[in-house]
């Protein structure tokens, strides 16, 4: 009878627990992405040319590395003239979601709301979120202008702290930042859960920030010996704290930190098309390998000391995409 008991009792469990999965069975991880590419001119900033080539080369080459292998959501943000389009992109498709109009400034609510309500599905835990921006990093803080009114000296900024706090917080996935902004080292915050590393000019590895004594070696699990915990997030930067990012220069007809992580994922960056590629097929991407892949890809060396890759360093790495 008491062995009945617990039978029905096991049972019982299981059917009543929704997410019940049996062992070695695992939910396969899905890739959120929210991909913003603004180009802004006024007396302060300067224009930029290529935010949407790099915005449409990135989505197009992202479609193509995980077509058939990851389930995929894609948000992109890009401006016009007439104003903000915001379109999703997935395995049926592309379709059109949300007009903003270029005489009204989008409200940070506005920009949060692409988080929350823009995906048909929230991500989970196992999964990925990833937030590219190429844009301007404003006023050597790395405020980010994610809107402005066409024609005019008006815009909007969101700091690291406003998108950390209002916005990614929200997420308990896995989380990485790609960030083609000047001063966008800003983002990524010094502590004990994270500090930064970087590439001397000429390839040698320079550490900054706390609790950092030792090589990037083979992965990041040497760094940072005193963290207990994993970073909330990740950050990939085009520059440091207090360096300009560069679009436009030698011939490169992309944001050169974009030109060096799309060269990584194999798009072809002379015909300007995505590319299928079988370059990761059986293997897992990290964090630590899209940074020495935007590293050793970056188009200029001489630029590559003015306008240097960082990243967050941690005890920890995070894969990205898992092709095994």
């Amino acid at each position: 009878m008491r062995r009945l008991l617990l039978i029905a009792v096991i049972v019982l469990t299981m059917t009543s627990c929704e997410y019940f999965m049996a062992p070695g069975i695992e939910v396969e991880p899905k890739l959120y992405m929210v991909a913003v590419g603004i180009g802004y001119e006024h007396s302060r900033i300067n224009d930029l040319t290529y935010t949407k080539a790099d915005l449409n080369a990135l989505v197009a080459q992202m479609e193509s590395l995980l077509s058939g292998k990851m389930d995929y959501e894609i948000l992109s943000l890009s401006d016009e003239e007439e104003g903000f389009t915001l379109g999703r992109h997935t395995a049926k498709g592309i379709e059109e979601i949300k007009k903003y109009d270029s005489d009204k400034l989008m409200t940070k609510e506005e920009f949060k709301e692409i988080f929350t309500e823009g995906f048909t599905s929230k991500p989970e835990k196992n999964d990925i979120l990833i937030f590219y921006y190429a844009g301007h990093g404003y006023d050597e803080t790395g405020s980010l202008v994610y809107t402005y009114r066409y024609g005019t000296n008006v815009y909007g900024t969101l700091s690291s702290r406003d998108f950390y706090d209002d916005i990614i917080s929200l997420f308990k996935c896995r989380k990485l930042l790609l960030l083609d902004s000047c001063y966008s080292g800003n983002f990524i915050e010094e502590g004990d859960l994270a500090s930064t590393i970087f590439y001397s000019e000429d390839g040698d590895v320079f550490l900054s920030g706390f609790n950092l004594f030792s090589s990037l070696g083979d992965s990041f699990s040497s760094l940072s010996s005193s963290n207990n915990a994993r970073p909330d997030v990740f950050v990939i930067s085009a520059a440091g704290r207090d360096q300009l990012s560069y679009e436009n220069v030698g011939g490169v007809r992309h944001g050169l930190f974009t030109h060096a992580l799309l060269e990584y994922l194999d798009y072809d960056t002379d015909m300007e098309e995505a590319v299928f590629t079988s370059k990761f097929d059986g293997k897992s991407v990290s964090v630590a390998d899209l940074y020495r892949g935007i590293v050793d890809n970056f188009p200029i060396r001489d630029y590559k000391r003015k306008s240097t890759p960082n990243t967050t360093a941690s005890k920890y790495d995070m894969v990205v995409f898992d092709f095994r």
